[in-house]
């Protein structure tokens, strides 16, 4: 989806969503209004009724006598009842003097401290009030149910507007990853192509390097060379699809961490001849785990591979190993340039590989730290990360002494 296209789809959601979310408030609100008012006129015609049986017509001067308010009450409470409105209430007799109202009498329940509603008429010097309950929480009760439904529906289509989001994110960046992958097998499966397909070449067409012994061997060892640098990528790539789908056989045996981190030592300087590395170990004489020795080299050469790879200058390594009563940890720290935080979580991801300002020149899948944590959970163990950018990266791992997975690992 394009970039122009897709923001105009959000837009449009995110509009979409607060024009409905108004609506419901507005709804509401008028709901609200109507129920009020529709209260407030039942109780204006009961007071009317109520005063007609009272105290007469009082529309005008005649007909006109006051009884004792216990009787206008019980009117009163006749006519709700007789409405179905059942409702504290009070009535009260004021008398304007100097044109300030003032309480002469009052019947009924006490309405002083509650929230009411008042109806009034007056006659002559004479105001007689009616003071029912305020039915604010009894109208919010009876919209409870409509109010719950909606706000749950609005909740229900921000949750689904939130998920679609997060696909969509998803798929744009399963989508970058892809061509980023494309992209890097292309590049890395042309290199050693090209040189054995020259070497070869080189030996068909030149006759005098096919009868040099010295220059056709030389070639020949090239393409060996290249065609198992070949081989090796083919296997990374197929191991890696079927990582999450193949059971994976292990020979675990008791292996001496030491003996192993040499061999891994001895390979990666010979691979980067020409990079300055210092590296130092600090190991116990005689640490031994009960793991598959091939999967412990893969996961102590990649990660020294990493460090060697994303380091400046002099490659600075340093691997403590701490043993426990049930488990070896070890770690192996640089003065890299290290990964953002925003990224740290994801490097173990199948195919993910930080962003390009930390790439340099190096090439990859982004299968290599994926494959040691599954080589790592597969052996019972766990695998932390921690890095600061410009200061470098520490990766801890943690595996079981014996071969059973411990607490610490869980």
């Amino acid at each position: 989806m394009k970039r122009g296209r897709f923001i105009s789809l959000f837009a449009l959601a995110i509009l979409s969503l607060a024009l409905l979310a108004v609506v419901e408030v507005v709804w509401s609100v008028r709901s609200y209004r109507e129920m009020r008012e529709g209260y407030m006129r039942q109780i204006t015609s009961v007071f009317d009724e109520s005063m007609w049986r009272y105290a007469g017509d009082i529309s005008g001067s005649r007909n006109i006598s006051f009884g004792p308010l216990e009787r206008l009450y019980a009117i009163v409470g006749e006519q709700l009842r007789t409405s179905g409105i059942e409702t504290r209430f009070s009535v009260e007799m004021l008398l304007l003097v100097d044109g300030v109202p003032r309480l002469a009498t009052q019947h009924g329940d006490d309405t002083t401290s509650l929230r009411t509603l008042s109806v009034e008429t007056q006659i002559s010097s004479i105001i007689i009030r009616l003071c029912v309950e305020d039915p604010h929480s009894k109208i919010l009760a009876s919209m409870h149910g409509m109010i719950v439904i909606s706000i749950i529906a609005t909740l229900l289509l921000i949750l689904t507007f939130a998920y679609l989001l997060r696909t969509i994110f998803r798929a744009k960046s399963v989508e970058r990853i892809r061509r980023d992958l494309t992209h890097n097998i292309t590049h890395e499966l042309r290199t050693p192509i090209a040189a054995a397909r020259a070497a070869t070449e080189a030996l068909r067409s030149t006759p005098q390097i096919a009868e040099n012994c010295r220059l056709r061997e030389e070639y020949l060892a090239m393409t060996h060379h290249e065609l198992e640098r070949l081989g090796v990528m083919v296997d990374d790539i197929l191991r890696s699809s079927l990582d999450d789908e193949s059971p994976a056989v292990y020979n675990s045996e008791s292996v001496e961490l030491q003996g192993v981190v040499s061999e891994v030592i001895t390979s990666l300087r010979l691979k980067y001849s020409s990079r300055e590395i210092d590296f130092s170990a600090d190991i116990a004489e005689g640490t031994r785990l009960w793991v598959d020795k091939t999967s412990l080299r893969t996961i102590v050469q990649n990660l020294v591979d990493n460090s060697i790879k994303y380091s400046d200058g002099v490659a600075k390594i340093r691997l403590l190993a701490i043993v426990s009563e049930t488990n070896v940890s070890f770690s192996i720290n640089d003065e890299g340039v290290g990964i953002e935080h925003s990224e740290q979580r994801r490097v173990f991801d199948k195919f993910y590989r930080v962003t390009s300002n930390y790439r340099q020149n190096s090439q990859g899948y982004g299968l290599g730290l994926y494959h040691v944590r599954m080589l790592v959970e597969r052996s019972g163990g766990s695998i932390y990360l921690q890095s600061m950018p410009g200061r470098g990266t520490s990766v801890t791992v943690i595996l079981p002494k014996y071969g059973e997975k411990s607490d610490s690992c869980r």
